[in-house]
């Protein structure tokens, strides 16, 4: 994990235009730079970006965030890898803190580049590739989207990519530890031989390990994957995503497959937003990372029984990281890349455009192989109310809940007190509490109030923090958004820590967000002279707007009291009262 105080130095030292400009046409407009969204489709620009502040927001779709934000929204990167990056560019060293979090050996990303330069030398070079190369031309593989895969073929001969990396000055202990060779009497061989290989990236397109599919009938497993090193782990990655990055920045769907052939074959016929597992069952950590590519998964299953079957053993996974994937039913036999060749890229278009959504399908299972003596329907409930429990989203949870309770004909309260039993708390209650304790007024249009008006001047100058701190202001404001984001302002301030700007807006609705840029933007608080005093006014409005409801409590005290006592006036109840002012009324 890199520690928050990094974190900080690297977000400081970033100037985020130097991170858009790639991707945007940037103008300067004042004390700000101005241009089109990349996020979504516009004629005039609405997109602004702010290099003193260190943030970017687009007054069209509400995109907005740091450096770091921006990176993992247009360059699909996780935050580690955003950070890394950012780092990188500015020359920062990046330790990481914590049990177990040595940082990866930047030189295994360079032994795997070189082993897939090999295999791809050897694919397009020699005699032996030929088989290979035929191949691939009877699988409609052209020789373009070949090379964009970098597909490659491993040598007969056991010892061909050792002979190459030592050549290359590899240390050979660490190729073993990537399971490009294996040791045996001293010796380095081959761990892939006669095989088609397929070098499966990261998302920054590293290379992290490899798939080799077997040729011929020779021994061992028809498909054999590097095993889990420092760099790869299966249940992580996703065959593809990085050669898809471009299409799914436009696309709202990641279409799931299970092949490397499939992922190539759709790629090639111009279905690019194609990603495969590594052999293995889908996982969360590679749905959350599909999750941030695209809202819609489409998935593939035979149209047969079986096939109904398995896809629909798949959704509880995707339900609880909040995905509803749809399903393509394809005739008996045939899989994507099959499928395309037969009956060609459109027909496939109008399947997925027609796909069924696999809860839809999950329900129908349900209806057909539940039982309906005691035992069966116990465990079905047992069962569902293990998956609803792990569902965290409270909108997914209530629509998975109604859609499986009516087909297994079961009471959702049941399921539901299951659930909750199985989580060892009430969510609900959680939910409920969580939405009460901060409220904010979403009232639309009209003037800022002192409140959002303080708020905004507190992020356009920290220095203000001191004398809001000595005021005690920030506990009179009524609003709890409002006052919490002054409260975490000020404690920054006094603890001399880095205040992220991007982070502070992003805690506001989308409404108030809007306002509050647009003034940090147009430089209205930028005359430190006109600052000053929209700041006394806004502090003389919030202690007056707390006179007057303190007063209005102890009247409301008053007559509560009044009628207890049936006129009796109980002068206690007066402590603490301030009489009002003409500037009060």
């Amino acid at each position: 994990m890199i520690s928050d105080d990094k974190i900080a130095e690297i977000r400081q030292a970033a100037r985020i235009s130097e991170f858009i400009s790639p991707h945007v046409a940037l103008k300067r407009r004042g004390r700000s730079l101005l241009g089109l969204c990349p996020f979504h489709n516009e004629k005039s620009p609405s997109f602004s970006v702010d290099d003193d502040r260190g943030f970017y927001h687009c007054f069209g779709c509400s995109a907005g965030g740091n450096v770091f934000t921006f990176l993992m929204e247009h360059e699909r990167l996780t935050f580690p890898e955003a950070v890394r990056k950012v780092a990188s560019h500015y020359g920062i060293d990046v330790p990481e803190d914590g049990p177990g979090s040595e940082r990866r050996d930047p030189s295994f990303y360079e032994i795997n580049a070189s082993a897939a330069r090999y295999y791809r030398r050897f694919l397009v070079e020699t005699e032996h590739g030929q088989r290979f190369r035929e191949y691939l031309t009877g699988r409609g593989i052209g020789e373009e989207v070949a090379e964009t895969f970098t597909v490659g073929a491993a040598s007969p001969s056991g010892t061909g990519l050792a002979r190459w990396l030592a050549k290359e000055g590899v240390d050979l202990r660490k190729a073993a530890a990537l399971g490009l060779v294996v040791d045996r009497g001293g010796t380095a061989y081959d761990r892939f031989r006669d095989r088609l290989m397929f070098p499966i990236r990261d998302s920054q397109g590293r290379v992290i390990g490899f798939g080799g599919r077997q040729m011929g009938e020779g021994d061992g497993p028809k498909y054999l994957n590097s095993p889990e090193s420092e760099v790869y782990q299966k249940s992580r990655a996703l065959y593809g995503i990085y050669e898809a990055r471009d299409a799914l920045r436009h696309a709202e769907t990641v279409l799931l497959v299970e092949g490397y052939i499939d992922v190539i074959a759709l790629h090639q016929a111009g279905v690019s937003h194609t990603v495969a597992t590594c052999g293995t069952a889908f996982t969360s950590n590679q749905l959350r990372m599909i999750r941030r590519h695209a809202a819609e998964v489409v998935t593939f299953f035979d149209g047969d029984a079986a096939g109904r079957r398995a896809a629909a053993r798949n959704l509880p996974i995707f339900v609880e990281e909040s995905l509803w994937p749809k399903g393509v039913s394809l005739p008996e036999g045939d899989d994507p890349d099959t499928f395309v060749r037969k009956a060609g890229v459109e027909a496939l278009r109008e399947r997925i455009k027609t796909a069924v959504p696999l809860a839809t399908v999950y329900a129908e299972q349900l209806q057909e192989t539940a039982g309906r003596d005691a035992g069966s329907i116990a465990r079905l409930g047992a069962e569902l109310a293990g998956i609803v429990a792990r569902v965290t989203n409270e909108f997914d949870r209530d629509f998975f809940l109604r859609k499986v309770a009516f087909a297994a004909g079961l009471s959702e309260d049941v399921i539901r007190r299951e659930a909750r039993r199985i989580e060892g708390r009430s969510r609900g209650d959680a939910v409920h509490d969580a939405r009460s304790s901060t409220t904010v007024d979403q009232r639309r249009g009209g003037a800022p109030g002192p409140e959002e008006l303080l708020v905004t001047a507190l992020l356009a100058d920290h220095g203000l923090a001191p004398v809001l701190a000595e005021r005690g202001v920030v506990e009179r404001m009524e609003e709890s958004l409002w006052r919490e984001l002054a409260r975490d302002i000020i404690n920054a301030v006094r603890d001399s820590r880095v205040i992220d700007s991007a982070e502070a807006l992003s805690r506001l609705p989308e409404f108030w967000r809007n306002r509050v840029t647009s003034r940090l933007l147009e430089d209205t608080f930028a005359d430190r002279t006109i600052r000053a005093r929209m700041l006394e006014d806004c502090i003389r409005r919030i202690e007056e707007a707390a006179r007057r409801r303190h007063n209005e409590t102890l009247l409301g005290d008053l007559r509560k009291t009044e009628q207890i006592r049936s006129g009796e006036i109980p002068h206690d109840t007066l402590t603490g009262w301030r009489p009002r002012t003409s500037s009060d009324a």
